[in-house]
Parts: structure tokens; C-alpha cells; sequence
């Protein structure tokens, strides 16, 4: 063979070397690398794929609540600086969008699917840290006891377990996708439709205040407070007897109970209810088919006394309110009414 010849073939030798080894790399860069080496953050599409099995909220700037506060914790544990207070505003979405840039996810600054798996950490007991006051604030919301200290204890990982049985989860006391999707559901500890579990969440739930009498101070078992508790032990709700409808049982619209629930926990207003199926109302009123509430405080101040009444009403009409009438409408200038359709 000539010289040239062998060079050739040496060279042609080399070449498929050179790109069988290339071609290796790549099937291990792909699977983890030989060496351990992880494979680069799947981005986009990848992560909304492995994101898809948990039901995800999404918040973006104007929210407020709880979920806000998970939020700022968990943005706080990835080393974002940010007052923690419950308010998506612009600090937060600077941050997010921060966050987002460096997992190589669309960085428009609102926490969907793919945010929130890339946010939110698994954890347990012995864990330690803002993320774990996250936890820890959601776990609080839903009604489970617990300190927010950043301190993942043998009582915390009991509230865990408590809440993943509510929600039908494998009750282990981990934090993991699944139970951090279902903490950050507004509605969590009672599936929708469940009349019964919605109004247990609301009687376990701070910041939702009941009232405990009607003006005048008769009636005492169609009060607000009473109307829920029958709820909750299985029973109708009892409707006042003082206009020309009869005195009877209703049961309580499970779409209404759940948008007073999330008016709490997602929109994150602490409220005072002065009447859902009692009181004296119009003949035709919803309350009297169990389909409306009355909110009489908002964040501590009397409506009609400065309180945000109008963003609630708007909170309402999200939720599915048909009829929201507050100051400005005949007869509700002292209180905020929310109906939903029959």
C-alpha cells in the first residue's frame, strides 16, 4: 500500500474513533454521564411534563394569601431576599423571574407548573430553614396546628401525615410533589362537592370569624356559626323564621362554602360572616336556599368603614358569585352579600 493510501486509511480509522467517542459522550451526558455528572436541567417542555402530575396553582402579581406566603418562603430558601408578607408585588415578581432565568424556564414572573416543581423541595423531618416556614405556613391554613418556626419536628411530620390522609395521599410525613400541590390548593382538606368536609375546613380555618347571634339576639340555631356547624355534623342549616318564608333546613351550597373558604385562603382577606342561611331577608332571597353569605368586616374594619369591599366583591365574582352587592346598592351599605346562582 502507498504512503498516501495509509494515511488515508489511518485518517478515515481516526475519524470513526473520534465519532464513536463523540457518540458515547453524548449517550452519557443524556443518561447522567459515566462519571456522574448530571445532564444539564431539563428545560420547558421537560419540566412540564414531570410537573404534570400534581395540580399546581398559579399565581402571578396581584395575588395574595397564603400560597404568597409559601411563595416568598420558598423564593427566600433559593437565596432571594424578600419581606414575607402574603403580597405578590413587584419585589416578588422580580424575584421569580430571577429564579426563572436561572432554571432556564420562561421568565415572565408568574408561578405555574414548572416554577412550582423546580420551587418547592421535598422535606422532613430534621429539615431546617425558610423552606420548611413554608410548609409549615401551609399546613397552618389547612387547619393542622402547627408553629411556624422553620423547624421540621416529630410534630410537624404528625401534621403532615394528619393532611395527607385528608387528601387521600400516602401518608408518610414527606413533603414531597404531590403534597406540596395539594397544600398549595386553596381548597385543601376537603374535596369540592363535600359540603360537610368544606364546612369542618371553615370552622378550622383562622381569620374566617362567624357570627354567633342575630340582631336582637333570637334564633340562636340559624346563626351563621350554627348554620356552618350543622354543616359539618351532616345536618341542613336552619333559615329564620322571621319573614313569610318558613322556618326549615337547607343545605348549604358546597360552590358558596368553598368560595368562603378561598376567599381566606387564596385572596387572603380575613372576614366576619354575619348571616348565610338565617337573618331576615327579601322572599326571594338566596339565602333562604342556601346559596348566599353576608360579610359584615373585612380585615377587622366594618364594611362601609374604609375596608377593601370593592376588590372582595370582584374576589367574589371569581369564586362564581352571580349577585355581589355591597356599599353603593340599596339596603348594603353596611355589609357585603354574595350569591350564587340556583
Amino acid at each position: 500500500m502507498s504512503t498516501i493510501a495509509t494515511r488515508t486509511a489511518g485518517a478515515a480509522r481516526l475519524t470513526a474513533a473520534v465519532l464513536a467517542l463523540a457518540a458515547l459522550i453524548g449517550t452519557e451526558l443524556a443518561s447522567g454521564g459515566a462519571a456522574g455528572v448530571p445532564a444539564p436541567a431539563p428545560a420547558g417542555a421537560a419540566v412540564q411534563a414531570r410537573a404534570a402530575d400534581a395540580a399546581w396553582p398559579v399565581l402571578k402579581a396581584g395575588a395574595r394569601g397564603t400560597e404568597v406566603t409559601a411563595l416568598q418562603h420558598l423564593l427566600t430558601a433559593r437565596g432571594h431576599s424578600l419581606t414575607v408578607d402574603g403580597a405578590f408585588g413587584p419585589a416578588t415578581t422580580a424575584a421569580v423571574k430571577a429564579f426563572q432565568r436561572a432554571q432556564r424556564l420562561t421568565a415572565d414572573g408568574i408561578v405555574g407548573p414548572a416554577t412550582w416543581s423546580r420551587l418547592a423541595p421535598t422535606l422532613r423531618e430534621g429539615g431546617r430553614g425558610p423552606a420548611v416556614k413554608a410548609l409549615q405556613s401551609l399546613l397552618k391554613a389547612r387547619g393542622q396546628a402547627v408553629t411556624v418556626d422553620g423547624t421540621f419536628s416529630a410534630a410537624v411530620t404528625a401534621k403532615v401525615k394528619a393532611f395527607q390522609r385528608t387528601r387521600g395521599l400516602a401518608a408518610d410525613g414527606i413533603a414531597g410533589q404531590r403534597t406540596w400541590a395539594a397544600l398549595l390548593d386553596a381548597g385543601s382538606g376537603a374535596p369540592f362537592g363535600d359540603r360537610a368536609a368544606v364546612a369542618r375546613q371553615i370552622l378550622r380555618t383562622g381569620g374566617i370569624s362567624l357570627a354567633t347571634a342575630h340582631p336582637g339576639g333570637r334564633h340562636a340555631g340559624s346563626t351563621a356559626r350554627q348554620n356552618v356547624i350543622d354543616t359539618a355534623n351532616g345536618k341542613g342549616a336552619l333559615t329564620s323564621p322571621w319573614s313569610d318564608k318558613p322556618h326549615r333546613r337547607v343545605a348549604l351550597d358546597p360552590r358558596m362554602l368553598d368560595a368562603l373558604l378561598k376567599l381566606r385562603t387564596r385572596h387572603g382577606y380575613r372576614v366576619s360572616v354575619s348571616e348565610i342561611a338565617g337573618g331576615d331577608h327579601s322572599p326571594t332571597s338566596r339565602h333562604y336556599a342556601g346559596l348566599a353569605f353576608d360579610i359584615s368586616h373585612i380585615d377587622g374594619r366594618h364594611v362601609g368603614d374604609g375596608t377593601p369591599h370593592r376588590s372582595l366583591m370582584s374576589a367574589c365574582r371569581t369564586l362564581g358569585a352571580t349577585e355581589v352587592l355591597g356599599p353603593g346598592n340599596a339596603g348594603h351599605g353596611r355589609h357585603v352579600h354574595c350569591a350564587w346562582p340556583r
